[in-house]
């Protein structure tokens, strides 16, 4: 077994996290916000796969304050940082932001959405608890972020994904719904991010709802639906059959990369990833 693997199937027996609080640097002295902040909010509320998010709501203190901090960044600040934080930066952004658009409206209930919206829900089918039911919830300038009011599309399709090419954001990067990739209960960081990306890799990959392969003829590779809505940020089919190759061994890999594997992408479910009550 070569040694990439080895530390990747590390990193996910170490899934458990346990970081201490350090001290905070004043904004203006490290001119990038201090991520522990929000690192103590997720580990406040996350339960692996799920978000309490009626706790959050009422013990928001230090989310508010964690984007506050975010609004204050300048870009200047950002630009003279080095890519692995700016990335981040923006990651912890969409993340923070989302929890915030949230707790707004919390709890979720149909109708939030307006008429044009609601009948949209209806017609797509998502569930009442579902961010959709929150009017404009990806499209809203709701969150201050580097100076500027932001969207949640503007910060994923503006921002992250042509600025910095990086196809494993979709692995980072939570929306709120039981088929995205998880929320981890730490933040991201530019020193470990590497790190931190290819561990939420291979959670993906070791869950059945998101990564599936089934022998047979021809065999199976079923996906989440992320990596259907995204394929060209993988270029495409044959790009998303070598980027997963490259996390298998042996007869997986051999099968994964075969013209004839069928590539099917998982129905998504949109349904709140709130914790069960």
């Amino acid at each position: 077994m070569n040694s990439r693997i080895t530390l990747l199937r590390g990193l996910l027996a170490a899934a458990t996290i346990a970081l201490g609080a350090g001290q905070e640097t004043p904004l203006a002295a490290q001119e990038l916000p201090d991520h522990d902040l929000f690192t103590r909010v997720l580990e406040e509320v996350v339960h692996l796969p799920n978000v309490d998010y009626a706790h959050l709501k009422e013990n928001r203190a230090e989310l508010d304050r964690y984007i506050a901090e975010l609004g204050r960044t300048t870009p200047e600040a950002l630009e003279r940082a080095p890519r692995e934080d700016r990335l981040a930066f923006w990651i912890n952004a969409y993340n923070a932001c989302m929890l915030l658009i949230v707790i707004d409206h919390y709890p979720i209930e149909a109708g939030g959405a307006g008429l044009f919206g609601s009948v949209r829900n209806l017609v797509a089918g998502y569930p009442e608890n579902s961010v959709w039911q929150i009017r404009d919830v990806f499209t809203r300038d709701h969150c201050a972020v580097a100076g500027e009011r932001r969207s949640q599309d503007e910060i994923e399709h503006e921002i992250i994904r042509p600025r910095f090419q990086e196809p494993r954001i979709h692995f980072a990067v939570n929306c709120a719904a039981r088929s995205c990739p998880v929320l981890w209960p730490e933040a991201y960081e530019g020193s470990r991010l590497e790190e931190q990306l290819e561990r939420a890799v291979v959670q993906l990959m070791a869950t059945r709802d998101h990564f599936q392969l089934t022998p047979g003829d021809p065999a199976t590779l079923r996906l989440n639906k992320v990596l259907d809505w995204y394929r060209e940020d993988f270029d495409g089919i044959a790009g998303l059959r070598h980027f997963f190759a490259e996390y298998l061994e042996g007869g997986d890999r051999e099968v994964v990369l075969r013209d004839d594997t069928r590539v099917e992408f998982v129905e998504y479910d949109w349904t709140l990833n709130d914790l069960p009550r």
